[in-house]
């Protein structure tokens, strides 16, 4: 079977984007169009199909972030069911679950049974804070086409004031993450669709006039390419998409751009989607 970041890449290359659709639904933005024609349940699956159905002209992979579907009344039966939607009406777009799972290892193991055999997810990411078993953990020798990608330094601001740490062997706390997660999925011989999630290039917070995105320039320096990346915090989050582009990108299957509440709650999903991947394009991100 092809492998996650295969598939991705090939996807990439047939719809020519780099869009990563978050599917992150909030009841309180549920849209008029849909409310009063069935269950909760009902008006966020017809909600959820008509924005995957709109965006998968764009879309290079659909991401469901855990945490939105497990706080719906029965959402996570609703989230199953959409995933099971997409690989049957677009078998070519990849499926990941944004979970950040990290803990001890029979924990790991619980995570990777419920994550991948009941959720259907095709790619997590983890938390890598509590060592090599929060990867090793999530690992089926039987299923090698999985996408096992770790926290390297993340797209929001607050968590600059831990990943930023300057060590005293020598560079930041996120530096020393990314080299651990190539070294381990190296030795757990999962590196052909290990990934690292990266944030979007950003303002400097001591020099607002500046964009800085030395932050990827460096993941890249560290892993070789040999880990793909997704970047979250372009779009709502304010991320700067040429800046993440031309410092990140490196061909197909080299980099998944993340937007979910710019797309799903836009008036046309549609049309958003294909105004973030155009935006990419124009910056360089070419399939």
């Amino acid at each position: 079977m092809e492998g996650f970041r295969h598939r991705l890449a090939e996807r990439q290359k047939a719809v020519n984007s780099l869009v990563c659709v978050g599917l992150d639904p909030i009841l309180a933005k549920l849209p008029e169009s849909f409310r009063d024609r069935g269950t909760v349940q009902d008006e966020i699956i017809m909600w959820m199909v008509y924005v995957i159905d709109a965006t998968a002209p764009f879309a290079s992979m659909f991401k469901f972030q855990r945490a939105h579907w497990e706080s719906l009344p029965d959402g996570e039966r609703v989230m199953r069911f959409l995933i099971k939607y997409i690989k049957q009406q677009y078998p070519d777009i990849p499926v990941f679950l944004d979970c950040k799972r990290g803990d001890i290892d029979r924990t790991q193991q619980q995570y990777r049974y419920a994550h991948f055999e009941i959720d259907g997810a095709q790619g997590m990411n983890y938390n890598p804070y509590m060592g090599s078993s929060t990867l090793e953990s999530l690992i089926d020798p039987e299923e090698s086409e999985r996408a096992l990608v770790g926290l390297g330094r993340t797209s929001n601001p607050e968590a600059w004031v831990i990943q930023d740490l300057f060590l005293e062997t020598g560079g930041m706390l996120w530096e020393r993450i990314v080299e651990n997660i190539l070294i381990w999925s190296t030795q757990f011989g999962v590196l052909e669709n290990a990934g690292v999630v990266m944030g979007a290039a950003h303002k400097d917070q001591l020099n607002p006039s500046k964009v800085y995105s030395w932050h990827l320039k460096r993941a890249k320096e560290i892993h070789g390419g040999k880990l793909w990346t997704l970047i979250p915090g372009c779009g709502t989050q304010g991320g700067f998409v040429e800046e993440t582009i031309q410092t990140a990108f490196d061909g197909p299957g080299s980099i998944v751009v993340n937007s979910s509440s710019g797309i799903i709650f836009a008036d046309d999903p549609a049309g958003a989607a294909e105004q973030f991947r155009d935006q990419m394009r124009a910056a360089g991100g070419v399939c």
